[in-house]
């Protein structure tokens, strides 16, 4: 999962970064966070902004609708939330906050991320921690590193429609300008192959011209 920020306390990223909820891209200005929102997929941004006139031109910035964006800001009122809503933002959060609150909305809103053990039916479980899937008998089944991270976030996004290339090697990869697709089909390829093999499961679905997807 993939978060951008703008001008956010560091005691709150330093936290997200080390629980790694989220690969963490920081922002240097209004214009820095656009481009960054143009150029790659974020899952989550949360930005500190008391311009509501910027706030306005961030959320009319990006037309990906599956973003998630949170503002901080001093400036609460009725208007400046109301506003803020009405062009996307999910939550307006009147500043200082409390780290663990904070904490508590973000894990609202991407609850599967936070969750240290994920099951997927009952078909297997992925634990965050170690980064490995286990299966009924709490076995590994040999699906670690990227293959591992790919197939939580298909699990993450089940009711999504298909996930595309682009996006798992945005959300998923510190520096995507430098990973090839062909790296995607490879890791989904390894996952297709041990599910088969431990669990006896096709559960990949491939949908051409638009990605993958977990079968529900």
């Amino acid at each position: 999962m993939r978060l951008l920020t703008y001008n956010v306390n560091s005691e709150i990223i330093n936290n997200i970064e080390n629980e790694e909820l989220y690969i963490v891209d920081i922002a240097e200005d209004i214009d820095d966070f656009i481009y960054h929102l143009n150029v790659r997929f974020y899952n989550l941004v949360i930005l500190y902004e008391n311009s509501l006139k910027n706030c306005i031109k961030i959320l009319k910035s990006t037309f990906n609708v599956n973003t998630a964006f949170v503002i901080l800001t001093d400036n609460l009122t009725t208007d400046f939330e109301l506003k803020c809503l009405k062009n996307g933002a999910l939550n307006v959060l009147n500043t200082p906050i409390d780290k663990n609150l904070l904490m508590a909305k973000l894990e609202a809103i991407h609850r599967d991320n936070f969750s240290n053990l994920l099951y997927f039916k009952n078909y297997f479980g992925m634990k965050r921690e170690y980064r490995h899937v286990i299966d009924q008998k709490e076995q590994e089944i040999g699906i670690k590193g990227k293959a591992y991270e790919i197939l939580r976030y298909l699990v993450q996004n089940k009711h999504r429609p298909p996930i595309s290339k682009d996006e798992l090697i945005c959300a998923l990869w510190e520096d995507p300008e430098m990973v090839c697709q062909n790296v995607i089909e490879v890791n989904v390829n390894q996952i297709r192959s041990k599910l088969k093999k431990n669990l006896n499961l096709d559960l990949i679905e491939t949908v051409r011209n638009r990605g993958y997807k977990i079968k529900s």
